[in-house]
């Protein structure tokens, strides 16, 4: 019985040393019971060679790690319906773990992050904390969502016109110009909310030269030189490689990189011949190889068994760490201990990273905080 009572005293302690305090947290660390396990960070190369990296790091359910691997980006989603998710920031270096102002995304070429603040985007240099105001927040006007163009020359994000009368165009998209700081305004249009998991809104070609967006039902184009929009039926956001020599194309009859020199479709399918179904693709910085999250099967409770899957380049593809056979050390949410994802690639295009993040199994977390009909939590970003 002392033993017991001293375990749980460790664990409030724990939870209370990492989440000290924080605001916006409805449920107090003292109230919620889940474990505080680390998240081990795995650096692996595309043959299946890997390095572990021990972290200080709980409670985190995803993330994403910095261009040179120092830093990673995370999501702990809250233990009750009203919890918010919270973001952090956690230096591999230092061991330091810090609590952000809002949700962030990295830049493609340094360690720095843009956040949604207070309505608005600042961004933030990692390596001094010095952070500069980029759009302005404005309470009846905020920033819905945003993605930095791979050259770094754009901002495109959209804010919500709160007093409009119809939906159908409150989303108001603006591009900004980062090195002058120049907005300008190119669509109204309706938001599309997140209808089972987060969905990206965005999509930036490989060229910086085309912005894809989508809107409630269907998706459009913006031509960057041309200022041009062409509107399309899908919500599918297109897949190109970094050297834009090849496109990945998953639709409901096929699933296959496309040569876009020669035309060919080199379809990916598994070692007994059925389609790969991909669920994440994360193309390599340079190059055409990429990393993904290959579904394995569901499980009676809801779960998704995942398997990572690489390309290389035409027939060279496969699953590095284990097969369908042989699953190896690889799972999404196994049982009810393992969350392993990827968190991206090394800026040299030669390795990539993964984690085993905290669980996202659906006992995990309190009464409400589940939705039943599409198995998907209730968040608050």
């Amino acid at each position: 019985m002392k033993k017991q009572f001293l375990l749980s005293c460790l664990l409030v302690t724990l939870l209370s040393s990492f989440f000290p305090g924080q605001t916006g947290a409805a449920i107090p660390a003292s109230q919620d019971p889940r474990k505080p396990d680390m998240v081990t960070i795995y650096h692996a190369t595309p043959d299946g060679k890997t390095k572990k990296i021990q972290t200080n790091m709980p409670l985190i359910h995803r993330a994403s790690i910095s261009p040179s691997g120092r830093f990673v980006y995370g999501e702990r989603i809250g233990y009750g319906k009203e919890d918010p998710t919270i973001p952090f920031l956690y230096d591999i270096q230092t061991k330091k773990l810090m609590q952000l102002s809002g949700i962030a995304k990295w830049s493609n070429k340094q360690d720095v992050l843009y956040i949604r603040e207070n309505d608005g985007i600042v961004r933030l240099t990692t390596t001094d904390g010095k952070k500069t105001v980029l759009v302005p927040g404005i309470v009846q006007y905020p920033v819905l969502d945003f993605a930095i163009s791979p050259d770094e020359q754009y901002l495109a994000f959209t804010r919500k016109d709160v007093k409009a009368a119809d939906s159908k165009g409150s989303a108001h998209l603006y591009i900004q110009h980062l090195p002058t700081l120049q907005i300008k305004k190119h669509d109204q249009y309706e938001w599309r909310k997140d209808k089972t998991a987060l969905e990206e809104k965005y999509y930036w070609m490989p060229n910086s030269k085309k912005l894809f967006y989508v809107t409630k039902e269907a998706s459009k184009e913006l031509d960057m030189p041309t200022g041009m929009k062409t509107d399309h039926k899908t919500t599918v956001l297109p897949s190109y490689s970094s050297d834009m020599k090849y496109q990945y194309i998953k639709t409901e009859q096929e699933e296959y990189v496309l040569d876009l020199q020669t035309g060919k479709k080199n379809f990916l399918k598994d070692k007994e011949g059925y389609t790969a179904y991909l669920l994440r693709v994360l193309w390599s910085p340079i190059g055409h190889q990429f990393a993904a999250e290959q579904l394995l099967n569901w499980s009676s409770s809801q779960d998704n068994y995942m398997l990572m899957f690489v390309f290389h380049a035409p027939n060279k593809f496969g699953n590095p760490f284990g097969n369908h056979v042989n699953p190896g050390l690889l799972s999404t949410y196994m049982k009810d201990q393992d969350n392993y994802q990827l968190i991206g690639w090394a800026g040299d295009g030669k390795s990539f990273y993964f984690a085993d993040l905290a669980s996202t199994h659906i006992y995990d977390f309190g009464p409400g905080k589940i939705n039943w009909e599409t198995y998907e939590f209730y968040e608050k970003r």
